[in-house]
């Protein structure tokens, strides 16, 4: 078996940072707690086998092997404090390349791509009162509208000195790859992003931030320019508020505007008016500008709350930090909630619409009704029910019958749930019954577009206090009514766990069956068996392995094809504190 170095190194860091803990929670006691080291450090490892009776027939879900690390943890005294975050994996998966090649003979090389790769996080970001500094893989979270969803591996400051704020952090979100049309690796760009913020007031309280952003490809970071891939700019800058209004009325929102280039090789606009300097934004024909808003006018009281909210996407607006936000729409919405009872009856929904393709450049202009609402109530003691309720439906504006689209969702469900306790033990029963329906109007082909969902769940489980035994059990009937046909699901679960060595080893049992039928014949037949230990060495070192054994038979999609595998995960988790 080929030795993992990159992993060893990463295994021998994280042996050495434990060593440096043992050290400070040592010295912890001689300074009286004044030193203070708190999270967890965990190292997996993932082991997959599958095994098909025809050869090619089924395809592995998992690679064989998996290997992470991941570290949580802060220092502390007084006011100076040192989170630090870490999550390495032995494999890299992206949305634009397959992952990152290794280089043969050089682990260390390796070693430092894997460090360095935004999918990938190492952080710190020591402070001292209002002075803070972040380093490697971040999540800048400035607004809703600019930067908050991407990880980036770079540097940057956050200042917070009574009402005043600042922050700003400049690195790069993904690695330059070279394409491999062999390996079958597509290639990507080096993206750099830039963020600041400036403004006053707390983030939960009244405040006004202005925010701006910026995104670059580099065009030469690559050899091979990838296929199918252009390289991108953009920037954005947004204005993000919040009054409170006395003490139970608020506004907020944001309006932001962006400028964004899809193809850094198309030409530059000779003449753009107004004119902006080439190092915040080169106008090019691929380049376009729009803009955004969110409004939300909120009361929260104790017995009675609501929100009532506005977004406003522009078809051209594009958010730097947020690569997978719907454009083109505009939704509207009015979110009360209710207390009752004394906090035992929660009654809470929404109620509004959504346009759809405002700037019908994808075809005509669509509207979405928007409607839900969820109780949930604490009859007793022991018994207690939630129910929900959701409507959506769409339609477009066409004027002619035939290319008409209109569809209604339909979903609603009850839980209720019974809790019995004894001195000697503690009985819970749950039952959950849903259904979705999905209606097509659609003249045409509405009609094959139609299904009908229903799920029928019930649960018991038993945890002794007299003896470290637990029970549970579950079983699950689903039926889908289509035009092609009835989908039908019946499955049972049970489990079993209990704990010896005076609840140092806590083991577990589970076997899972499962059968699926399509119109009446054999759609597949699954039975899974589960094993869990899990052993504490000692108040802070924990070892555990999860085993499982999946048998699948399949039925008229691909007859007489089975498979087996298998998965085996294992943990060494360490707690500071």
């Amino acid at each position: 078996m080929q030795l993992n170095y990159s992993f060893i190194l990463k295994l021998f860091i994280a042996l050495v940072a434990l060593n440096i803990t043992n050290i400070t929670n040592a010295q912890n006691k001689k300074s009286k707690n004044k030193i203070q080291f708190t999270g967890s450090m965990g190292v997996y490892g993932d082991f997959y086998k599958m095994k098909s009776d025809t050869i090619g027939a089924v395809s592995a879900r998992r690679p064989p092997q998996l290997y992470r690390v991941t570290v949580n943890t802060s220092l502390s005294y007084r006011k100076f404090s040192l989170p630090m975050t870490a999550s390495w994996s032995s494999v890299q998966r992206g949305i634009t390349f397959s992952g990152i090649p290794p280089i043969a003979g050089n682990p260390l090389l390796n070693f430092k791509n894997q460090l360095l790769n935004p999918q990938n996080r190492i952080g710190i970001s020591p402070k001292i009162g209002w002075f803070q500094v972040l380093l490697g893989s971040q999540i800048p979270a400035y607004s809703e509208l600019s930067v908050g969803d991407l990880s980036v591996f770079g540097a940057g400051i956050s200042l917070d000195p009574g009402k005043f704020r600042f922050a700003t952090f400049i690195g790069y979100s993904q690695m330059a790859v070279t394409r491999d049309s062999a390996a079958g690796i597509i290639g990507s760009y080096k993206r750099n992003i830039a963020s600041a913020k400036i403004g006053v007031g707390k983030e939960d309280s009244s405040h006004i931030y202005l925010i701006a952003s910026k995104m670059w490809d580099d065009t030469n970071s690559v050899a091979v320019r990838p296929v199918g891939l252009m390289p991108q700019s953009g920037v954005v800058v947004s204005l993000d508020y919040k009054k409170l209004l006395g003490k139970l009325f608020y506004i907020k929102g944001e309006i932001a505007g962006s400028g964004f280039t899809r193809n850094e090789f198309s030409g530059t606009v000779p003449s753009f008016s107004p004119e902006i300097p080439a190092a915040v934004f080169v106008p090019r024909y691929s380049s376009r500008f729009d803009y955004a808003s969110l409004a939300t006018l909120g009361m929260n009281g104790k017995i009675f709350s609501f929100s009532i909210n506005g977004k406003y996407y522009g078809d051209g607006f594009v958010a730097v930090g947020f690569p997978f936000m719907q454009v083109d729409r505009l939704d509207g919405t009015i979110d009360p909630k209710l207390n009752l009872l004394k906090n035992k009856l929660q009654i809470s929904g929404s109620l509004g619409r959504r346009i759809n393709n405002l700037s019908a450049i994808r075809g005509v202009t669509s509207t979405q009704a928007i409607g839900s609402a969820n109780i949930n109530w604490q009859m007793t003691k022991s018994f207690s029910v939630n129910g929900n309720y959701s409507n959506f439906g769409m339609r477009d504006n066409a004027t002619v019958d035939t290319f008409r689209v209109e569809m209604i969702t339909n979903s609603w469900g009850v839980s209720p749930n019974y809790t019995l306790s004894t001195e000697a033990s503690s009985h819970n029963i749950g039952l959950t019954y849903s259904q979705n329906t999905f209606t097509d109007l659609n003249i045409i082909s509405g009609a094959t577009n139609n299904n009908d969902a229903v799920n029928i769940l019930g649960s018991y489980s038993l945890s002794m206090f007299t003896n470290p035994l637990t029970l549970s059990t579950m079983v699950s009937y689903f039926k889908n009514n289509t035009s092609l046909g009835v989908l039908q699901t019946n499955s049972a679960t049970a489990t079993a766990g209990y704990a010896f060595l005076k609840n140092k080893l806590n083991t577990s049992l589970g076997l899972t069956i499962a059968d699926n039928k399509f119109n009446g014949a054999a759609g597949g037949f699954q039975v899974m068996q589960l094993l869990g230990l899990k052993y504490k060495l000692n108040k802070k070192v924990s070892l555990s392995a999860n085993g499982s054994l999946n048998l699948y038979t399949f039925g008229v999609a691909k007859p007489g094809i089975k498979y087996r595998e298998s998965l085996l995960r294992t943990s060494l988790i360490y707690k500071f504190k």
